[in-house]
C-alpha cells in the first residue's frame, strides 16, 4: 500500500500510477462509498485511464497534470476517433481519480479538468396514445420480437430502465401485492414499481409462451428476458432486436428510453403525482425528474389553474 501525505509530488506516484487507480476503484467499489461504481462505470474508468496513461505519466508535477491531459485531448479529438461527448465521459472519470488522489494527499490541489461543450442532444420522443396502440397489437414473427414486444410493454407499464427490465427474474415478480422487485439499480439502490393488471396479464403471457427457454429446476430466478438457451441479453442487442420491430412499425425514432420517458409522460397527464413518478423511475432528487419531464412540465403548469386550491375556489364562487 503507497504511503499517503499532503508533500507527495505527482512524479513521486505516477510510476506506480497503475496501483494507485487500482486503490482507487477498490476504494469507489465499496459499499460503504456515498456513490459505489457499477461494472459499467469501472469499465469506463479504466478505459478512461488507458486514453490518457501517457499524458499523466509525461506530467512531472501536478500543475502540469491539466497542460498535459489537454493537449492529449487535443490530440484525440483532432483525428476524429472520438468526439466531444465521448471525450467528457473519460474526463468524468479523470476528475474523479483526481478528487480522490487529493482527499488521500496524492495531490496538494484538487485538479480538474473543465468539461467540453457539446451541443444539447435532443430528449427521445415518446409514443402517442395510437403508437401504443400499435406496440400493443404488433404480431410477432420470430422469438426475438416476442422478447422485444413484450420487454416494451413493461417498460411502458412500469418505467423500468431497459438494463433494469434485462435482469428481471421470476422471482422479482410479486402477483398478489402487483409490483416488480428491482434489484440494484442505477446507483447500485434496489426499489419497488407498480405493475398494473394489464402489465400482469402481458407478463403471464409472455411467461407462458417462453417457458421452455427457462431452468425446469430453477425457474424462480431464471431471468425473464433471455437468449434461446436461457442465458442473459446484453443491451446491445436488445436495441438492435428493438430497431428491427420498430422499422416494422414505421418507428425509426424509437430507443429504450421512448418507452421510459413514454411512461413519465403518460403517468403525469393522466392525473399521477410528481413524487411518485420520482419514486418510481429510481430518482434520488426531484428536481431530475422535472428535468426529465422535459417540455411535459409545461402541461403540468398549463393544468395548474384546475388543480390550484385558490382557482378551484374562484371558479365555485363563480357557480354560486
Amino acid at each position: 500500500m503507497l504511503r499517503t501525505r499532503k508533500q507527495r509530488q505527482w512524479s513521486e506516484i505516477n510510476c506506480n500510477l497503475t496501483d494507485v487507480f487500482e486503490q482507487f476503484l477498490e476504494a469507489r467499489q465499496r459499499l460503504s462509498d456515498p456513490k459505489p461504481l457499477r461494472a459499467k462505470t469501472v469499465r469506463s474508468y479504466r478505459q478512461a485511464l488507458g486514453e490518457f496513461r501517457f499524458a499523466l505519466l509525461t506530467a512531472t508535477h501536478e500543475e502540469t497534470l491539466g497542460d498535459t491531459v489537454r493537449a492529449l485531448m487535443d490530440e484525440r479529438l483532432e483525428s476524429g476517433k472520438i468526439n466531444e461527448s465521448g471525450m467528457n465521459v473519460y474526463i468524468r472519470g479523470l476528475n474523479s481519480f483526481f478528487s480522490w488522489c487529493h482527499e488521500l494527499g496524492f495531490l496538494q490541489s484538487n485538479v480538474k479538468i473543465k468539461l467540453l461543450s457539446v451541443e444539447r442532444r435532443q430528449r427521445p420522443r415518446t409514443f402517442g396514445s395510437r403508437g401504443i396502440q400499435s406496440w400493443q397489437q404488433f404480431r410477432e414473427a420470430t422469438f426475438s420480437e416476442l422478447r422485444v414486444k413484450y420487454m416494451g410493454l413493461v417498460v411502458l407499464d412500469t418505467g423500468v430502465r431497459a438494463e433494469e427490465c434485462l435482469a428481471l427474474r421470476e422471482s422479482d415478480i410479486d402477483w398478489t401485492g402487483s409490483r416488480l422487485w428491482i434489484r440494484q439499480g442505477k446507483g447500485g439502490a434496489n426499489r419497488e414499481v407498480p405493475l398494473s393488471a394489464e402489465g400482469k396479464i402481458a407478463l403471464r403471457r409472455y411467461l407462458a409462451r417462453t417457458s421452455h427457454l427457462r431452468s425446469k429446476g430453477d425457474q424462480q430466478s431464471s431471468l425473464i428476458f433471455c437468449v434461446e438457451k436461457g442465458g442473459p441479453l446484453n443491451y446491445r442487442n436488445s436495441l438492435r432486436d428493438l430497431k428491427k420491430v420498430a422499422d416494422r412499425l414505421g418507428m425509426r425514432w424509437v430507443g429504450w428510453h421512448s418507452f421510459r420517458r413514454t411512461f413519465a409522460t403518460q403517468y403525469i397527464r393522466n392525473g399521477g403525482l410528481l413524487t411518485d413518478l420520482r419514486q418510481i423511475l429510481g430518482h434520488k432528487d426531484l428536481r431530475t425528474t422535472i428535468i426529465y419531464l422535459g417540455s411535459e412540465i409545461d402541461e403540468i403548469v398549463a393544468m395548474h389553474d384546475n388543480h390550484s386550491p385558490i382557482s378551484a375556489t374562484r371558479k365555485r364562487s363563480k357557480k354560486r
